[in-house]
């Protein structure tokens, strides 16, 4: 199953990203992740790149995030964090452009996302599945 958070909260992270005091959470803009699911040891790592907005200030983030769930239960890393200069308009351009250069095995529509799986298969128990989502 693929995972397409709207939302990335502070309070789950290793790591704040946004400095400004009021932030608590992340708007998902983009995200392109590489996900490996054991379904008979019930765990999932995920290795993403987003791209993301603080819900108070508006700042714009791009970050790696590794989410990795077993049963002792979630774990959330940050890797490098990167502020991102350019204009609203242009950000959202530049995903735009960046999606829809990809080749697809198929696309899903939600109210919130487009997503497109890139890749999917099986390295013995492991379900391997590459996927981008973009918010609409």
């Amino acid at each position: 199953m693929l995972y397409t958070p709207k939302y990335i909260y502070n309070n789950d992270l290793d790591k704040k990203i946004c400095k400004c005091s009021e932030c608590k959470k992340y708007r998902i803009l983009y995200c392109h992740s590489n996900m490996m699911e054991n379904k008979k040891e019930s765990t999932k790592e995920i290795n993403s790149d987003i791209i993301s907005v603080c819900s108070k200030c508006g700042r714009t983030y791009r970050f790696n995030l590794k989410y990795l769930s077993d049963i002792n239960g979630d774990k959330y890393e940050v890797g490098k964090v990167n502020f991102i200069e350019e204009k609203y308009s242009q950000i959202k351009e530049n995903i735009t452009k960046n999606y829809n250069s990809y080749d697809v095995v198929s696309t899903i529509k939600s109210e919130s996302f487009l997503t497109k799986l890139i890749k999917e298969g099986r390295e013995g128990d492991f379900e391997i599945s590459e996927y981008v989502f973009m918010e609409k």
